[in-house]
């Protein structure tokens, strides 16, 4: 369960930050930490050029959407894959499904192109809405495949510190490409 779990959590991250590096502003913070170290950053301007010629070959969602549906997938098997309180996980990520939603439709009115709460796009909220069903059919496959023998002690108060801790994380990996 772990390998599948690591997978189901760095894949979409790598994918979701790659899109940002190879595609988006050089502004954003991704790409503000290779242009610290001198070394690399020649490397990184060539990667970029390179990608850069298959850019307009690519549809805008693909570079402004989808990673936030890839950042909310991992989100997900971060909370959803591998608990004992399955049904308490799912509510928080709900909840926090339901916010970034929520942020969304904010931006529609207090957002706007420049602005640090950024622009409302209906894909967004598709994007979102996809990576939200998807990592909850799958974490509700894998909880109901798992044996009945499965015995992990675990208490509620050890996943809630978990969770706090996974939930700074994933705030932290969220706000950066947009700060700084």
């Amino acid at each position: 369960m772990k390998r599948k779990k690591i997978f189901l959590i760095i894949f979409p991250l790598i994918l979701g930050i790659g899109i940002y590096f190879l595609y988006r502003s050089r502004n954003l913070f991704y790409f503000k930490i290779f242009t610290t170290h001198p070394l690399i950053y020649n490397y990184v301007i060539k990667i970029r050029d390179i990608a850069w010629l298959y850019r307009k070959h690519l549809p805008l969602w693909t570079v402004y959407s989808l990673p936030d549906g890839l950042w909310l997938f991992s989100f997900g098997a971060t909370l959803l894959l591998d608990r004992i309180f399955y049904f308490f996980h799912f509510i928080i990520f709900t909840c926090i499904y339901g916010f970034m939603i929520g942020l969304e439709f904010i931006q529609k009115y207090f957002g706007g192109h420049g602005t640090m709460l950024g622009t409302f796009d209906k894909l967004d909220i598709l994007f979102f809405t996809i990576g939200y069903i998807f990592i909850v059919l799958i974490s509700y496959f894998i909880h109901k495949r798992k044996s009945s023998d499965e015995k992990k002690v675990k208490s509620k108060k050890i996943e809630i510190i978990e969770d706090i801790k996974y939930i700074c994380i994933f705030i932290i990996l969220g706000v950066l490409p947009s700060l700084l």
